[in-house]
């Protein structure tokens, strides 16, 4: 019993909240590379004129390839910021899977099953199933590895979070080939 009359440590959980690793932040620096060069691009497509001037086909070929390297700039946005937004909330019998704005709370009891096919993880619940996968890979010539976890502010590696979740569940993880 604490020192203090009637307070039970036993109800103070710290709550356990996996974002994605620092390494997602190379998403944004990436997009607005991208960004720059295809509006770089643009520019100097505007700019040719008369003699220094490209052919017509030329000249479409190097704004496709802008509006693509647009396109690719906004993706990577777009990616960098749902990862931003979502979260894994462990709790004493429950976890919180928040995503871009939505929140869906799972007792762990409604977890049967954890399936895990290289890094994508697929939890089988009493009805439906949830995935978890990586945000993003680091890519190092042939070597590719899903970007990891920042636990509480700590940063891990990508399997952590489905190791805790397994412990949690009281599930081994089966692997499929």
């Amino acid at each position: 019993m604490h020192p203090r009359k009637g307070f039970d440590s036993r109800l103070i959980v710290e709550l356990v909240r996996y974002r994605p690793g620092e390494a997602i932040r190379w998403l944004e620096t990436g997009a607005e590379n991208i960004r720059k060069g295809a509006q770089t691009r643009g520019l100097n497509l505007l700019r040719q004129t008369g003699a220094d001037s490209k052919t017509f086909s030329e000249n479409l070929k190097t704004a496709a390839g802008a509006l693509f390297d647009f396109g690719k700039g906004t993706y990577a946005d777009m990616v960098h910021r749902q990862a931003e937004d979502s979260e894994y909330v462990f709790q004493d019998d429950q976890f919180d899977v928040v995503s871009g704005g939505n929140l869906k709370t799972i007792p762990y009891n409604r977890v049967f099953a954890i399936h895990l096919r290289g890094d994508r993880a697929t939890l089988t619940l009493d009805k439906g199933h949830v995935v978890i996968k990586p945000f993003a890979y680091i890519v190092a010539g042939r070597v590719k590895v899903p970007v990891g976890w920042v636990r509480n502010g700590i940063e891990v590696p990508y399997e952590l979070l489905l190791l805790e979740l397994a412990a949690r569940c009281g599930l081994e993880i089966q692997e499929e080939g």
